[in-house]
């Protein structure tokens, strides 16, 4: 298997080489073959993208729960998963047996293949990769659904991970009906951000540092 390859294209290194294997190894190459098929590793990460989605609506501007359980649900889909993978050119990779009809079959590979990939990131790098794979792959959907409230995002990354450090917005108007916005995490620049209002520029300054940071 080309893992490299997949790694490059997916924008994650396995520190278990063996994990991207079975994620990309169907039950149907099993049966011919031996070895682990991905159906463990999909369960899991049909867990964990569940979990990764919701929390990225709750910190979303959204607050009616059953709007935000329909946007889970539409962005959890076969087909953002399964376009997803198309756009990333996966499906050529997964291991099937001699006898499976690809084509009859390829959104439910597709779409199982995404959860599998992503079981298998959570389980080599913990949940902050796989938020990170989530956000990156199927982020257009989550914005359609949702305005997420990046500076909350930001505030709990840095309680998790710098609580000692003070969290500050230093925010000005250039005088050009734009307002300039600086996020510090302690002394060090995190992110930079503009808007026409104040709340704006501070929320793309609180996004350009969560990008930085790689949690986005």
């Amino acid at each position: 298997m080309k893992t490299t390859e997949i790694e490059n294209i997916i924008g994650y290194s396995f520190r278990n080489k063996n994990l991207l294997e079975v994620a990309f190894t169907h039950s149907s190459y099993v049966n011919e073959h031996g070895g682990e098929s991905n159906e463990k590793l999909e369960f899991l990460g049909d867990s964990v993208l569940n979990f990764v989605v919701a929390e990225l609506l709750y910190l979303s501007a959204m607050e009616d729960e059953g709007a935000m359980t329909v946007s889970r649900a539409s962005i959890v889909s076969r087909e953002p998963l399964s376009a997803a993978i198309e756009k990333l050119g996966l499906l050529k990779y997964l291991r099937l047996g001699a006898g499976v009809d690809i084509g009859r079959w390829s959104d439910k590979f597709k779409s199982n293949l995404f959860e599998a990939v992503l079981g298998a990131i959570y389980l080599d790098g913990g949940i902050e990769n796989a938020k990170h794979f989530v956000f990156n792959h199927l982020g257009r959907e989550i914005a359609h659904t949702a305005t997420i409230d990046y500076k909350s995002r930001l505030q709990e990354f840095k309680q998790a991970n710098f609580n000692d450090l003070d969290l500050v917005y230093k925010t000005v108007d250039n005088g050009k009906k734009l307002f300039v916005s600086k996020v510090y995490i302690g002394d060090e620049l995190m992110g930079e951000g503009t808007g026409k209002k104040k709340k704006l520029a501070e929320r793309e300054a609180a996004k350009a540092a969560l990008n930085k940071l790689h949690v986005f």
